[in-house]
């Protein structure tokens, strides 16, 4: 019974948890829920942070999964639908469906994984920004990189939201030197990146502020 939502996690083999402070990536078929209870009750007296954070994470995932070269026309039915719901929850104050989007986004990206976006996310949670408002700008970048569908549009909500530029405390090559060997991502991206386009997107993210 999810009380907050955005990870879609009730719908996923998948759980991200902390060992000296970096995110790992853990997955079995055991971490697969036998039912899942998804109800907007829980939202009420969320704060705002938190719903944000958690919005932008599900439309990071409906949006990289539909990209996602591991993809196929079931798991684009779903991140497919989970961007419109959510994309209309976030710009019309629709907050009742944003449980229901998170959850499709879960079962969309959950069988196709998510990509580029959330390999470069993890060098600025590691040094303390939420998983979701990293995705602000990583997702977007990630998106214009990818010539995406979803770029203009996820842009657009992440700036009806509000999300504030990111900064990094170590160096651009130390950071890309940490997401390289992140293959569960890096492999599944559409277009083939390169060390060089990873400096070239974190530059983007840290100095130009992509949301503008």
């Amino acid at each position: 019974i999810p009380t907050t939502f955005g990870t879609g996690a009730e719908m996923t083999t998948y759980a991200v948890v902390s060992f000296d402070h970096k995110k790992k990536l853990l997955q079995d078929e055991a971490f697969l829920a036998d039912a899942a209870i998804v109800d907007p009750y829980f939202l009420p007296g969320t704060p705002f942070n938190i719903m944000r954070n958690s919005a932008c994470d599900a439309l990071a995932q409906a949006s990289e999964g539909y990209d996602s070269k591991l993809g196929n026309p079931f798991t684009k039915l779903f991140c497919k639908e989970a961007f419109e719901i959510l994309e209309d929850a976030i710009m019309n104050d629709k907050q009742d469906l944003l449980p229901y989007g998170a959850m499709l986004s879960g079962i969309g990206f959950g069988n196709s994984s998510t990509t580029l976006g959330h390999a470069l996310s993890y060098v600025f949670s590691n040094e303390g920004i939420p998983h979701g408002y990293s995705l602000s700008s990583c997702t977007t970048v990630a998106h214009k990189f990818n010539k995406s569908i979803y770029y203009e549009r996820f842009k657009k909500v992440c700036q009806k939201l509000k999300f504030e530029q990111l900064t990094l405390k170590q160096s651009l090559d130390e950071a890309a030197d940490v997401i390289m060997p992140d293959r569960g991502h890096l492999d599944n991206n559409p277009i083939e990146v390169t060390k060089q386009d990873i400096v070239h997107c974190l530059d983007e993210i840290v100095n130009k502020n992509p949301l503008q």
